[in-house]
């Protein structure tokens, strides 16, 4: 079965869907909070204006309780929680594969074509042995989100169903 943005959120434990919510509380923007208010208002069934002007705490909840959100939020829920919480993951596989980056954000002009299925698929299966299992392994599902050349790491992940 692919995957999908919604399918890892599903997957991911409570406890790491409610610190993913309060990351993302906690840094983002006005239009990117909108969105998931105007989101959670209609999945809760609840008037907008009531889930904007709600406690944080209580946003965090919502988002982490919402088994359905669009995969363009999910995967900005993600982004921010691994950005913030996981750099040293992401830094750690980006230097397993040789690809420059700046603390994680991979440079622009870098010719992904230079990446081999194979190479990324090892760098993978090191990257799951390291001490951080938990990120390293929710990092890896995100990017495999977003195709190639992450697609294979989908082989080398565990399975979770």
């Amino acid at each position: 079965m692919p995957v999908s943005a919604n399918r890892v959120w599903r997957q991911l434990p409570n406890e790491i869907r409610v610190a993913v919510s309060q990351t993302f509380w906690a840094v983002s923007k006005g239009a990117e909070k909108q969105f998931l208010i105007a989101t959670l208002a209609k999945a809760k069934n609840l008037r907008e204006v009531f889930v904007r002007k709600s406690p944080i705490e209580r946003l965090v909840n919502w988002t982490a309780s919402t088994q359905s959100l669009p995969d363009p939020i999910v995967d900005d829920l993600l982004k921010k929680y691994l950005l913030h919480e996981h750099r040293a993951v992401i830094v750690s596989f980006l230097d397993l594969l040789n690809v420059p980056h700046s603390e994680g954000m991979i440079e622009e002009n870098f010719d992904y074509a230079s990446l081999t299925n194979d190479r990324v698929q090892e760098a993978a299966r090191n990257l799951l042995r390291s001490t951080d299992r938990i990120g390293s392994e929710l990092y890896l599902r995100y990017i495999v989100l977003q195709g190639e050349p992450w697609a294979g790491i989908e082989e080398v992940l565990p399975t979770t169903e």
